[in-house]
């Protein structure tokens, strides 16, 4: 069913369906319009996706995915001083191309750093080595014409996930975050009657002043906690279960998930 109706039943303390599940999908990419929107249709499933609603109709990608790019392609000279930025998170002693593991602890080490810092430092390596720059042959993020698609016949909902995919945590500024926050509200709203007010942390990275921002505008927010949500559990801090394609690629390492996060 879908999220928000859940919700609903849950506020007004009616009677809520046993074993429920809704399905959610984080950052709007565009292969939830390509692969997962056919299969909801398939099967009649409902499901929520959290929109980065500052990436919709861009060739722009997420600076993770940048970080990827770059470190699996170029070997990274100790003498260029346009990598002195990411020379500390690399693996020691090396100068790539690095593996996807390798990148993957790269790219978990750069988050100590604030996103604006991260895309900042990028957008200079590709001035100096435009060679590095993402290929725009393809479009990561979804676009207004597929969001429309989706939510035609009532099957896709969507919530809020930040305009830039900032993590609050590290946001100083506090015009910045009630834009980021308040400002991905607005901005879905324009979705019309495809629109809930849901929020989904980006990163899962709350902070007390965020935390205050969302429970005043919105009406629930997942988190990345793992587990289930029962009867009369506060709406603004929702549970889920992370599935991706190492963890739930065959029905049993699905099952295996699950189970895992009920431990």
């Amino acid at each position: 069913m879908h999220l928000n109706d859940w919700l609903e039943l849950n506020q007004h303390g009616k009677t809520l369906p046993r074993l429920a599940v809704a399905f959610t999908f984080d950052d709007g990419w565009q292969d939830n319009y390509e692969h997962a929107f056919p299969q909801l249709k398939a099967h009649n499933a409902p499901a929520t996706i959290f929109l980065v609603t500052r990436m919709l109709d861009t060739d722009k990608t997420f600076w993770p995915e940048q970080v990827l790019n770059v470190l699996s392609k170029c070997v990274i000279s100790k003498q260029d001083i346009a990598f002195d930025w990411l020379r500390p998170y690399l693996p020691q002693d090396q100068t790539g191309p690095f593996s996807l593991l390798e990148s993957d602890e790269v790219i978990s080490r750069l988050k100590a750093l604030d996103d604006s810092t991260i895309l900042d430092q990028l957008e200079g390596l590709y001035a100096t080595h435009p060679g590095l720059s993402p290929a725009r042959t393809s479009r990561d993020i979804l676009n207004n014409v597929e969001i429309q698609k989706m939510s035609q016949d009532g099957l896709v909902r969507y919530g809020a996930h930040t305009r830039h995919h900032y993590r609050l945590n590290r946001l100083k500024d506090e015009a910045t975050l009630k834009d980021e926050i308040v400002g991905s509200l607005e901005d879905v709203k324009a979705l019309g009657n495809a629109a809930v007010s849901v929020f989904c942390y980006p990163n899962g990275d709350i902070t007390d002043k965020g935390e205050s921002l969302v429970s005043d505008h919105f009406d629930a927010a997942c988190t990345t906690k793992t587990g289930w949500n029962r009867a009369g559990c506060n709406p603004y801090d929702l549970h889920r279960f992370n599935l991706h394609d190492g963890n739930s690629y065959s029905g049993r390492t699905l099952l295996a998930t699950i189970g895992r996060g009920l431990l």
